[in-house]
C-alpha cells in the first residue's frame, strides 16, 4: 500500500549485478537489444533474447561472465570499458512476459524558441485513416528548444527585417495591413472596447419619393412614408434597425380595400394570383383585375337558445338586437345555426327582398346563390340597373329572391414602385425594393366576421444581391440633400472593419502601433488599404525567421538576445565543440562540468559561449506536433509520447478482483487461455494490427486463436504452452479454466481422476490469484484461510449422462457421492454416471451445501427451510459451520477425533481424505481436490489393542469427569478384549441396520 501511494518502484522480480573487476564489455553474438528508459528516467537497453554478456579484464585475469535473460536492463553498451563495482545489468527474473498497457503524453513547452531534432530521432511521414500526415519519431531521441523572443505576427504581416540581421528596441519587425474588399464611403465611428470600428458604406438606396415621418402613441414611435399624393406607407423597420433579405420594409396604409363587415370574395374574369402554399403571408397577384365582394355580417355566438331575440329567416333592419347584447350593424335577413340547443352563429345578409313564386326562378337561384349582371332578367318583374348577388331564401312571410349588393375592387397588374436613388460598388453587394401586391383571401373564400378587413395589401419588399449570410441591411434616417428639414429613409450594406488599437509590450506579440490610412467621408475603391499595424521590437537582438513557403506564409519570427547566450570560463581547455547539444552534467572542461543545457555557440582557449536551451527526451513512435526548426511559444505542444507501459493495480482495485474470483464471475475482457498444449506460432497480420496465435498441439491438430485489437500476447513464436496457460494478458475466467484442464485431462485420464487433477489445479490456481492481490501491497495471509472457501467452490458436479443410476441430467451434485455411486454400477456391472466438474460462486456454493443449517443461516432462509422440510432431509453435522450452530465440537483440530471412524470408512472412495497406507494416514505433496485440512499422524495399525489399559490415576480422572461413581463401575469397562480373548457372545449382524447404511453411502459392499 505504501509502495502505492508513495509511487515506489518494486524490485522484488529482479537482480541487480556489478561487475566485480575493471575491463571492457562484450555482448555475445546471440545478443539483440533494444533502447529503454527506466521508470526513473535512466537511459538504458533492454534484451530481447537471452545471451551471456562478459567483461574481459585488462590484464591479466578471469574474466566476469554473466548470463542475461530476455528481458532484463543493460547499463553498459558493447565496448565499454567500465571500472570495477559499477552496475552493468538489472536481471529479469525469468522470461516471463509482462502484461502492458499503451499510455500517451503531452510534451509541453515551457520555453518559447526555436525547434531543432536531434538527428537520432529520424522523424517520418504516416498517412492515418483520415488521410492527414503527421509525422513520427523512429527512434529515441531529443527534442531541443533553443532559447530566444518569438513574436506572433497577425494575419497577412509582411517581415521587414532580413533574417540574421540585428534589431534595436522600437524597431518595426513586421507590418500588416487591413484593407476594404469592396470600397465605398468610409465612416469612422469609436466604439468600445479595445479597437476601433471603420464602416465602409458599400451600397446605400434612398427613397426620395417619400418623406420619413415619425409619430409618438401610447404603443410607441410609428414611422410613416408618406408620397407626394397624400400615399401612406407604415414602416416596419424603425431607422437604427437591421433587416435581412425578403422582409418587408413597409406597408401601404390604404383604406380603399377595406370593408365594413365580413362577406364573401368573388374574383372577376382576368384576376390572378400566384400559387402559393400557404396563405401566411397572402396570395400574391400575378394579374390584376376585379375583386367582388358580397357583404355579410356574420356573429359567433355560442351561448344558450333561450337567448335568441328573432326567428330564423326574419327581415331585421340595422341595430336590431339579434341576441342579449349583440345588435345587428345592417338591415337583412338573418339565418339561425343551432345545434344541441346551442346557438353557433347568426348571419345577416343584406340587400333587397322579392316574393317570388315562380318556381323555375327559384330553382336557377337555390343553393349559394348566382351574379347577376345589370340588365339581366331576374324573374318575372323582377330586374336590376346594378350587379347583385341574387340567392332564393325562405322567410316567414314565404319563399322569395334575395338581391344582394355587391361592391367592386380594381385592382391594378403592378403596384406603384417609388423612385429610388442608388449608390453601389462594382462587383460589390447591392440591394433593391420590389413592390408587391397580396390579397388576403382566395377565390370563393367566405370571410366570418362582424368588424371590416382588408383585402389587398400592397408592400415594399428587399432584395439583395451578392450578399453573405452574415451580411446585413441597415436602415437609416437621413435629411434630405436639398432641403435639410425633410427626411429621408436610406438603406445601406455597410463592411465594417475592426482596427487595432496601439498595445504595448505582451509577452507574445511585442509592442503594435497602428496607424489608419483613411479618413472620414473619403472614398475608397476595393483593395485599399485602411489602416496599417506595426509589431515593434521589444528588446535588441538578432532577427531570425522560419523559411516562407507558398502554402505557409511566415506567422512568427524570432529574436535572439543577449540574455538567450552565456559564456562559461573554463579552468582548463574545453572539450566540447562548436554545434554540440549538451545537457547538466556533462563534463565541460578536465574535471569541470556544465550545469546548464544548450547548445555550443563557440570554443575559447578558456571560455564557452553557448546558446540556451531545454532538451525533451521523445521516445520512439511518438506523435511529432512541430517540425525541425519551427517557432514555439511557452505552452505549446510539442509531441504526444506513446509508450507502453506495466499495467499495475493496487488494492482497491484488487478488492473487487477478489470478489469476482470468490463469486466465480465471468470478468469482461478475460484472458485468451491455451485449450490443448502445443506449440507457439504467431501470425502478424497485414496492417499491423491484427494478430494470430495459432497452437500445433501435439497431435499435429492445428488450433487458432484470434487476437482482438489493443489485446497483448503474452507468449513468444515457438514457445510450448500448456492447457490453461495465459496467451494474453487480462484475468482469468476461471469456469473457462477449469474447462481446458478437464478436457486436456480427459482425453488423456479416466473421468474421476481427470476431475480430480482439474480441480486440483484450479483450486491452486484460485488461491495464486486471491493471494496475489495481497502480496502485492505486503498483505500477508496464511494459504489454508482462502483454500477452506475455495474447497466448497470446488465441492460440486454437474451430471451429463445419468447412465444407469438414478441421478438427473444436470443435477448439482458432490464428487464424492457421484465416485461412491459409480464404484456401485461397476459392481453391479451397470453404466456409470459421466459428469463434468462445476465452479460454485462462495454464495451459490453456500446454497447449495448438503446442510439445511448451513445453508439456511446465510442467505433465503424460509426457501432452504421449506424444502428441507418437503424433501425430509437429513443434516449430518459433517461441516464446520452446522456444527457450531448446534453448539458442538467442530470436525477440526481437537474435535477431529471424533471423526476418526467415519473417516476411516469413507478414506477409499471420499476424495475429501488423504490417501491410506499401511503406515497410517499422511499429508500427500499434492493435495486431493477438496482437501484443505493438515492430518494428524495416526499410529500403525496393530493385532493388538489400541489403546493400553489405564492406569488408576486414569481411571479416577475419568470417573470425576464423567460423575461416575467408583462403586458402580469396575475395571473391566475400560478394557478391551485381547486378541487371544474369546467373546462372551457371538457378534451377528442386523440385516435392515446394514441395508440402510448402504443405502446412505456409510457402507460399501466388502
Amino acid at each position: 500500500m505504501r509502495t502505492f501511494h508513495t509511487g515506489g518502484v518494486s524490485t522484488a522480480e529482479s537482480g541487480v549485478v556489478r561487475s566485480k573487476l575493471e575491463g571492457t564489455v562484450e555482448f555475445g553474438s546471440k545478443a539483440r537489444v533494444r533502447p529503454y528508459r527506466t521508470p526513473h528516467g535512466v537511459n538504458a537497453q533492454q534484451s530481447d533474447v537471452d545471451f551471456s554478456l562478459t567483461i574481459k579484464p585488462h590484464g591479466s585475469g578471469k574474466p566476469q561472465k554473466i548470463e542475461i535473460t530476455n528481458g532484463s536492463l543493460l547499463f553498459v553498451d558493447d565496448g565499454q570499458k567500465i571500472e570495477s563495482d559499477v552496475t552493468v545489468a538489472t536481471i529479469a527474473a525469468g522470461a516471463v512476459q509482462k502484461s502492458v498497457e499503451k499510455a500517451t503524453k503531452d510534451v509541453i513547452c515551457d520555453l518559447a524558441g526555436q525547434v531543432s531534432y536531434d538527428p537520432t530521432i529520424q522523424p517520418r511521414e504516416v498517412t492515418d485513416r483520415q488521410g492527414n500526415i503527421t509525422h513520427k519519431a523512429q527512434r529515441l531521441g531529443r527534442m531541443w528548444v533553443l532559447a530566444g523572443d518569438v513574436y506572433n505576427l497577425p494575419p497577412n504581416a509582411r517581415p521587414v527585417v532580413s533574417s540574421g540581421g540585428s534589431v534595436i528596441e522600437a524597431q518595426v519587425l513586421a507590418e500588416a495591413s487591413q484593407a476594404s474588399e469592396y470600397g465605398g464611403a468610409i465612416r469612422l465611428r469609436e466604439a468600445l472596447g479595445d479597437s476601433r470600428e471603420v464602416q465602409i458604406v458599400t451600397t446605400a438606396m434612398t427613397l426620395r419619393d417619400f418623406k420619413l415621418l415619425g409619430e409618438s402613441t401610447h404603443a410607441g414611435e410609428i414611422w410613416n412614408l408618406e408620397a407626394k399624393d397624400g400615399t401612406r406607407y407604415r414602416l416596419n423597420t424603425i431607422p437604427g434597425s437591421k433587416i435581412g433579405n425578403a422582409e418587408v420594409v413597409a406597408e401601404l396604409a390604404d383604406d380603399r380595400f377595406r370593408t365594413q363587415t365580413g362577406g364573401l370574395v368573388k374574383f372577376a374574369p382576368g384576376l390572378a394570383i400566384k400559387k402559393a402554399r400557404s396563405a401566411k403571408n397572402g396570395y400574391e397577384v400575378n394579374k390584376g383585375g376585379t375583386l367582388l365582394w358580397i357583404p355579410q355580417e356574420t356573429h359567433e355566438i355560442n351561448k344558450d337558445i333561450s337567448l335568441l331575440m328573432i326567428t330564423d329567416g326574419q327581415w331585421i333592419e340595422a341595430g336590431t338586437e339579434v341576441v342579449k347584447d349583440i345588435f345587428s350593424q345592417t338591415a337583412g335577413i338573418v339565418t339561425v345555426t343551432q345545434k344541441n340547443d346551442i346557438l353557433r352563429e347568426i348571419i345577416v345578409r343584406g340587400g333587397g327582398f322579392h316574393l317570388c313564386t315562380e318556381k323555375k326562378a327559384l330553382e336557377r337561384f337555390q343553393g349559394d346563390g348566382v351574379m347577376v349582371n345589370p340588365g339581366e332578367a331576374i324573374a318575372k318583374g323582377i330586374s336590376t340597373d346594378v350587379m347583385v348577388f341574387v340567392q332564393a331564401v325562405e322567410t316567414p312571410e314565404g319563399t322569395g329572391l334575395l338581391l344582394r349588393p355587391v361592391e367592386e375592387y380594381t385592382i391594378p397588374n403592378e403596384a406603384q414602385l417609388p423612385d429610388l436613388g442608388h449608390v453601389k460598388q462594382p462587383n460589390g453587394p447591392h440591394l433593391g425594393i420590389k413592390a408587391t401586391q397580396r390579397l388576403a383571401f382566395k377565390d370563393n373564400e367566405l370571410v366570418k366576421s362582424v368588424e371590416g378587413v382588408e383585402l389587398l395589401r400592397t408592400q415594399l419588399i428587399l432584395e439583395t444581391f451578392d450578399t453573405t449570410p452574415q451580411m446585413t441591411v441597415d436602415v437609416e434616417a437621413v435629411p434630405d440633400k436639398r432641403a435639410k428639414t425633410i427626411e429621408r429613409l436610406q438603406l445601406v450594406i455597410l463592411e465594417s472593419i475592426l482596427v487595432r488599437r496601439d498595445t504595448i509590450s505582451d509577452s507574445s506579440h511585442g509592442s503594435t502601433h497602428t496607424e489608419l490610412q483613411v479618413e472620414d467621408g473619403q472614398s475608397i475603391k476595393a483593395g485599399d488599404v485602411v489602416a496599417t499595424t506595426q509589431i515593434l521590437c521589444k528588446q535588441a537582438g538578432v532577427a531570425e525567421m522560419p523559411e516562407a513557403t507558398e502554402d505557409e506564409p511566415v506567422r512568427r519570427l524570432i529574436v535572439e538576445r543577449p540574455e538567450d547566450t552565456i559564456t562559461i570560463n573554463t579552468s582548463g581547455v574545453p572539450v566540447v565543440t562548436v554545434g554540440q547539444r549538451v545537457v547538466d552534467g556533462e563534463s565541460l572542461a578536465n574535471g569541470q562540468l556544465f550545469d546548464c543545457c544548450g547548445e555550443v555557440e563557440q570554443v575559447g582557449d578558456s571560455s564557452v559561449t553557448m546558446r540556451l536551451g531545454r532538451p525533451y527526451m521523445i521516445s520512439p513512435d511518438s506523435l511529432l506536433h512541430v517540425r525541425d526548426g519551427d517557432l514555439v511559444q511557452r505552452g505549446d505542444g510539442l509531441a504526444l509520447l506513446v509508450f507502453e507501459r506495466q499495467k499495475t493495480g493496487d488494492i482497491v482495485q484488487g478488492l473487487p478482483r477478489i470478489e469476482e474470483l470468490l463469486e466465480a464471475r465471468r470478468p469482461r475482457e478475460s484472458s485468451i487461455l491455451c485449450k490443448k498444449p502445443g506449440t507457439v506460432e504467431i501470425k502478424q497480420g497485414e496492417d499491423d494490427e491484427f494478430t494470430t496465435v495459432t497452437v500445433i498441439e501435439s497431435d499435429d491438430a492445428i488450433a487458432e486463436y484470434p487476437i482482438l485489437l489493443g489485446r497483448n500476447v503474452m507468449v513468444s513464436d515457438s514457445q510450448q504452452v500448456n492447457a490453461g496457460e495465459l496467451l494474453t494478458d487480462g484475468p482469468i475466467n476461471p469456469h473457462e479454466l477449469l474447462e481446458c484442464f478437464f478436457e486436456d485431462l480427459r482425453s488423456r485420464k479416466p473421468l474421476m481422476d481427470a476431475a480430480q487433477e482439474a480441480i486440483a489445479k484450479l483450486q491452486h490456481r484460485l488461491v495464486t490469484e486471491v493471494q496475489n492481490v495481497y502480496k502485492s501491497q505486503g498483505v500477508s495471509i496464511h494459504d489454508k484461510h482462502i483454500e477452506v472457501i475455495v474447497r466448497q467452490m470446488t465441492s460440486k458436479v454437474r451430471i451429463e449422462d445419468a447412465g444407469d443410476t438414478t441421478l438427473l441430467p444436470g443435477e448439482l451434485i458432490e464428487l464424492r457421492q457421484v465416485e461412491n455411486t459409480n464404484q456401485a454400477m461397476s459392481i453391479t456391472g451397470g453404466a456409470p454416471a459421466e459428469f463434468t466438474p462445476v465452479l460454485l460462486g462462495i454464495t451459490k456454493a453456500s446454497l447449495n451445501t448438503d446442510s439445511f443449517i448451513s445453508a439456511a443461516s446465510f442467505q433465503e432462509t424460509t426457501r432452504v427451510l421449506t424444502e428441507a422440510a418437503i424433501e425430509g432431509k437429513s443434516d449430518w453435522l459433517r461441516g464446520l459451520k452446522e456444527n457450531v450452530i448446534i453448539g458442538r465440537l467442530i470436525p477440526a483440530g481437537t474435535g477431529f477425533s471424533g471423526f476418526e471412524e467415519e473417516l476411516r470408512a469413507e478414506a477409499g472412495p471420499h476424495p475429501d481424505i488423504l490417501s491410506e497406507d499401511p503406515a497410517g494416514y499422511r499429508r500427500m505433496q499434492n493435495l486431493r481436490p477438496d482437501y484443505t485440512v493438515d492430518m494428524p499422524a495416526a499410529p500403525a495399525a496393530k493385532s493388538t489393542a489400541l489403546l493400553d489399559d489405564p492406569s488408576a490415576a486414569d481411571l479416577e480422572a475419568t470417573r470425576s469427569r464423567h460423575g461416575i461413581e467408583a462403586e458402580a463401575s469396575n475395571f473391566a469397562a475400560f478394557t478391551r478384549p485381547g486378541a487371544d480373548t474369546d467373546l462372551a457372545e457371538e457378534q451377528v449382524l442386523d440385516p435392515a441396520a446394514v441395508e440402510g447404511l448402504q443405502e446412505e453411502g456409510l457402507l460399501s459392499d466388502d
